[in-house]
């Protein structure tokens, strides 16, 4: 065999020894017969120009079949994603209807108040759908015992509650229209008592100029700045422990305050400034009076680092 360039050798051959473009013969139906004048082979009828739109070729049924055969898998995915979106949408509405639901609430910080009643007012019951409950709800229905400080919620799926409180405590008394009345160191109103006796304990609160006293509701007053001097001198002698050994709570003039210790001496304070520090000097020098035997005369501590005591003329 000849195997020069240009020789008789097919050039198919040639393509196909180096790896390089094969050659296949168009399917019959896509060729022409020569003509038997050996002219060129005419194009198939559905090719020529003029011929309709849309005209298949011999091979179009395989090209319908194979799209069928795509528009068929297309159907069938969607088919199955509706249906695991449809079991996914039932699992979720059995979870909440069965598996999430309030089973158990704990309460802390709670100190005079059961977990039950807590729990109670906070409106919770068993079997809450836990994702209905609202912190906003809870807090609105535990607004309602002026006793409980609302603190906050936790939730731990998928049935139990946390909350989260502190209660509310008398800490000074007043006396309005011949009634005895409680307040928080916030001037929070706790209960009422018709009484005369202050609590064992708690100072009473003069020279205020009420408005308005119910209980469940702040105290109100003509002058806010009474409010304020209360709110600084109950805080200081709550947090240096020192709230037991007042009687007296004197409000009437906010820039001459005046507390009476439970031995009998009287203590200016001033204004309501450097309350800490005037409080301070109070828990420092009262004992070394009380070692000097007095039980009765004035101790300025309006001046705290420089208090002055003044026996009783």
């Amino acid at each position: 065999m000849d195997q020069r360039p240009g020789s008789g050798r097919d050039e198919n051959e040639q393509f196909q020894q180096y790896g390089e473009y094969a050659y296949r013969q168009p399917p019959e139906e896509y060729r022409g017969e020569p003509a038997p004048d050996g002219r060129p082979a005419e194009a198939p009828e559905w090719a020529r120009e003029g011929a309709p739109y849309g005209d298949p070729p011999a091979s179009a049924p395989r090209n319908v079949a194979a799209g069928e055969r795509v528009r068929a898998h297309s159907r069938a995915v969607t088919g199955r994603l509706i249906f695991v979106l449809a079991v996914t949408v039932l699992i979720i509405i059995l979870l909440q209807s069965v598996v999430f639901r309030l089973t158990t609430v704990y309460v802390v910080g709670n100190v005079n108040l059961t977990p039950q009643q807590v729990a109670a007012a906070s409106g919770l019951v068993k079997g809450l759908n836990m994702f209905s409950i609202s912190e906003d709800e809870v807090r609105q229905n535990l607004s309602s015992d002026h006793t409980i400080i609302f603190e906050g919620m936790q939730k731990d799926y998928p049935s139990t509650i946390y909350l989260y409180i502190s209660e509310r405590e008398s800490v000074a008394s007043i006396q309005w229209l011949g009634i005895l009345y409680t307040l928080d160191d916030e001037g929070m109103v706790m209960d009422e008592n018709n009484t005369t006796a202050s609590p064992e304990g708690m100072p009473r609160v003069t020279g205020l100029q009420v408005t308005s006293i119910h209980v469940g509701q702040k105290l109100e007053v003509r002058n806010r700045e009474q409010m304020q001097a209360y709110y600084d001198i109950i805080s200081e002698l709550e947090l240096q422990y020192y709230l037991d050994q007042i009687s007296e709570i004197n409000l009437s003039d906010t820039d001459n305050l005046y507390l009476l210790i439970e031995n009998g001496i009287s203590v200016r304070l001033g204004t309501s400034e450097y309350m800490r520090a005037k409080i301070g000097a109070i828990r420092t020098d009262i004992p070394y009076l009380e070692q000097l035997g007095k039980s009765s005369g004035v101790l300025d501590v309006s001046t705290p680092e420089d208090a002055k005591y003044s026996p009783e003329s």
